[in-house]
C-alpha cells in the first residue's frame, strides 16, 4: 500500500501472515530456535522485513502459540511485517527455496496492520493422535496354550495379528473417552521450576474422540483451548486417559501427535 505525502509516494508497511508445516527433524527444535531459523531464512531469501529500532534491532516477526517438543504440525503461523512491496505468493516461494527440510510454507496472505497478534487471538487448537495397539504377549501365550489343548494350529498367533482394532473395541474406547471427559476434574502432576505441581486439565479439553481405526492403528481427534497463559501439551491428556484405560488384552501406545489446526473463534487463522 502506498501513500502520497507532499508530492512523494511513501510505502506503508504491510503485514503478511504465513501458514507453515513443521515436521521431523524440526519437531524437536524449540520455539526460541525456530525464531533464529526463520530469521536466517528471511535474510537468505532477501525478504524486506521491517527491523525494530533500539540497541538490539530484530526482524518484526511474531509467531503463534509454541508447539510442544516432539509434536509435528501442518498448521503453524507466523506474521511478517514488510517495509517494501512484495506479493504473498512471491514471499512464499522465496522462503521455500531456502528453508531446511522439515519446514515448508503452505500459504501466505496479506492481513490488516491492525490485526491482533497471533499469540493473543488464537484460542483453540486441534490435534491428530495416532495410537498403536499391541496385543499383550502374556495373553497370546495363554491363547496358544488354549488352542494347543484343543489340537488347533497356533502358527497365526502373532502379536501384530492380535493387535487389530475391531469396531466393537473402537466403540468401547469411545465410551471410555466419554467417561473420562465426564469427570469434573482431571488432575495431573507437572514438573515446574518450583517443583511438582498438581494441575486440573479438564477445563482445557474441548472435545476428544475416535476418528477412525485401521488394523492396529487408532486415530483420535483432540481439541484444546489455548491462549497467552494456556498451552496444554496434548501428550498430558492422552497419557492421563491411557493411565485410566483398563483392558486386559490390549496396550495402546502413542505413535504420533500432530497439531493440524489453530483457530480464532472456531475459524481457521487464514
Amino acid at each position: 500500500m502506498f501513500k502520497l505525502t507532499k508530492g512523494r509516494i511513501l510505502f506503508l508497511e504491510k503485514l503478511i501472515r504465513i501458514k507453515y508445516s513443521k515436521t521431523a527433524p524440526f519437531k524437536y527444535i524449540s520455539h526460541l530456535n525456530m525464531a533464529q531459523v526463520f530469521t536466517r531464512a528471511l535474510r537468505r531469501a532477501d525478504i524486506p522485513v521491517v527491523i525494530s529500532s533500539g540497541f538490539n534491532p530484530r526482524f518484526r516477526i511474531s509467531f503463534g502459540p509454541p508447539l510442544p517438543l516432539g509434536i509435528s504440525s501442518n498448521s503453524e503461523y507466523l506474521d511478517i511485517r514488510l517495509k517494501e512491496e512484495m506479493r504473498p505468493g512471491e514471499l512464499k516461494d522465496r522462503l521455500n527455496k531456502v528453508l531446511p527440510l522439515g519446514l515448508e510454507i503452505l500459504k501466505a496472505k496479506e492481513i490488516p496492520l491492525s490485526s491482533g497478534s497471533l499469540i493473543k487471538v488464537i484460542d483453540s487448537a486441534s490435534y491428530m493422535i495416532i495410537l498403536q495397539q499391541k496385543f499383550r504377549k502374556d495373553t497370546i501365550n495363554l491363547r496358544k496354550k488354549d488352542l494347543a489343548g484343543k489340537n488347533l494350529k497356533t502358527n497365526n498367533l502373532k502379536e501384530e495379528n492380535f493387535g487389530k482394532i475391531s469396531k466393537d473395541l473402537a466403540d468401547e474406547i469411545n465410551k471410555n473417552i466419554k467417561y473420562f471427559l465426564s469427570q469434573k476434574e482431571i488432575v495431573i502432576e507437572k514438573q515446574t521450576k518450583k517443583g511438582i505441581k498438581s494441575i486440573n486439565i479438564r477445563p482445557a479439553i474441548l472435545s476428544m474422540g475416535v476418528k477412525e481405526h485401521k488394523g492396529p492403528i487408532l486415530e483420535l481427534r483432540l481439541w484444546l483451548s489455548i491462549g497467552p497463559n494456556e498451552n496444554l501439551n496434548p501428550r498430558y491428556v492422552i497419557e492421563s486417559w491411557l493411565s485410566k484405560l483398563s483392558n486386559f488384552d490390549y496396550n495402546l501406545n502413542i505413535k504420533q501427535i500432530c497439531r493440524d489446526g489453530l483457530y480464532i473463534k472456531n475459524k481457521a487463522v487464514i
